[in-house]
């Protein structure tokens, strides 16, 4: 049997995208190849979402669309990794029959075994266990093996210069739209040590940009932090909380720029709020999902906060730091919203003043207590119209907040080439670009972000990218600052 070529495709979240470089290490530990072209692989591996119905649509559509392929190369194994592995189990395939393995996403570790077992003709499957007690002795097991991947993981090549780091796995929120808690399970916050280990390593290797994952990142709780060399916490007498680990991850020698995502509004204090003006190298950027601004829907989606405490949240906020950007996620078209709702999640939208949203029409997901609780009745036209009502008035005010910025010189962290002619070109593994027009400047166009994660584009050397630079506004719209490089 010839050796396995192994291609990774990742959909959603960052969480997602972290996965992917787990699968990565994983992978390249035992000593597979993971290549680029997924056309020279026999492995095709999906790292996937299951969020919304359309992303599992897209799931579904690709894989469906590599019959032809798995006909012309028997030997080819299809691989469902990540939240809808966990959601839809071995049943996947009376929906994608062409897929050979199914793997949840805290059972990564597991994947050389699964991928031998696939390509030798046997069931492959491994799923995360239950949530309830019986299930904790084995998600130690899997946390265990995932951390040590994440500690061993090197500086990913895709964004040079950046990192994530899990600082904490699943969700006990149990919001009734969504699926997380059921395919993430439990929430578990991971060891100080483990994640400032890791830290350490990653800004060692070059990270000059570090991001702090969770579900709910602002719930992170470790009953007993100990530093690397094992001595007691230095908080010893209490539980770790997301500050803790924030002022002792931005001590890390190197490091510049400390993000934290995504964050649960009912659980946001005014300690972590505090962060964004005491602790060196946070990023004046808070993502923190409103999902709505009516009090009914808040609470039959269970968010566990009304619209004036989500106010109250990002006044506290900006009084720590007033210019720290909020972003957030909406639901429209939720079960029994109203005229009269959506009308007062555009005026929150107003008095927030976000720097961004995502905005989503509301999708039932199977098992979740919404799909059973509530029909679906705002009909999908309507959903149509509010989504891109509430788009346009977030765009609306980004442009204004955007416009703010023009004359002023920022720090962008450079991230990549631009896309430009609806093509994306990100530097290949010699620091150049395999499609690189000039502009008139002599240099490519680059694109990157400033500290509240507002993207700019500009002009400059490929050699930019992974670091950073000074740029001078002379243009915004609501997506986009564009600027001139500053010379040092």
């Amino acid at each position: 049997m010839e050796p396995a070529r192994i291609h990774i495709t990742t959909y959603g979240c960052q969480m997602n995208r972290l996965d992917s470089e787990l699968v990565q290490e994983v992978l390249l530990a035992a000593g597979a190849e993971v290549v680029d072209d997924p056309a020279r692989a026999n492995v095709l591996l999906f790292i996937t979402c299951a969020v919304r119905a359309h992303a599992e649509d897209r799931v579904f559509s690709n894989i469906g669309k590599l019959a032809a392929r798995k006909r012309r190369q028997p030997g080819l194994v299809v691989g469902l990794l990540g939240c809808m592995a966990q959601e839809h189990g071995p049943a996947v395939r009376r929906r994608a029959p062409l897929v050979d393995l199914v793997c949840a996403p805290g059972r990564l570790a597991d994947l050389p075994d699964l991928i031998a077992a696939a390509r030798a003709g046997r069931p492959a499957a491994a799923l995360d266990p239950s949530r309830d007690a019986s299930g904790a002795a084995a998600f130690a097991a899997s946390d265990a093996a995932l951390d040590a991947a994440e500690i061993r993981r090197t500086l990913g090549p895709a964004v040079p210069g950046q990192a994530y780091v899990v600082a904490m796995r699943g969700c006990d929120n149990f919001c009734s739209y969504c699926v997380v808690p059921f395919v993430r399970g439990p929430e578990r916050s991971r060891e100080p040590a483990a994640v400032l280990e890791e830290v350490r390593r990653l800004v060692g290797q070059g990270a000059r940009q570090i991001t702090l994952l969770g579900q709910a990142v602002n719930q992170y709780a470790a009953a007993q932090g100990r530093d690397r060399e094992g001595a007691a916490s230095w908080r010893a007498g209490r539980r770790w909380d997301l500050a803790d680990l924030i002022e002792k991850a931005a001590d890390t020698p190197g490091l510049s720029r400390l993000y934290f995502i995504t964050n649960h509004p009912k659980a946001f204090q005014e300690r972590l709020a505090r962060v964004f003006r005491d602790v060196p190298h946070v990023c004046p950027y808070l993502h923190m999902p409103a999902q709505s601004g009516a009090d009914a829907v808040l609470e039959r989606m269970n968010r566990g906060y009304t619209a004036a405490e989500y106010l109250d949240r990002v006044a506290m906020v900006r009084s720590a730091r007033p210019d720290v950007a909020v972003a957030s996620d909406f639901i429209v078209g939720f079960p029994g919203e109203t005229e009269a709702d959506f009308a007062a999640t555009c005026d929150l939208v107003r008095r927030v003043r976000f720097s961004g949203a995502f905005v989503f029409k509301y999708s039932p997901r199977p098992a979740t207590p919404a799909a059973r609780r509530w029909a679906d009745d705002v009909p999908d036209a309507e959903k149509r119209r509010r989504h891109g009502a509430l788009l346009a008035l977030v765009e609306s005010i980004a442009a204004e907040e955007n416009q703010a910025f023009v004359g002023r010189t920022v720090r962008v962290f450079v991230e990549e080439l631009s896309p430009r002619g609806g093509q994306a070109r990100r530097l290949n593994g010699r620091g150049t670009s395999s499609a690189n027009p000039q502009s008139a400047t002599g240099n490519p166009q680059l694109r990157g972000r400033t500290p509240c994660r507002r993207i700019v584009v500009f002009d400059g050397p490929p050699t930019l990218v992974g670091g950073e630079t000074g740029v001078q506004i002379h243009r915004a719209t609501a997506l986009t600052l564009f600027g001139t490089m500053q010379k040092t």
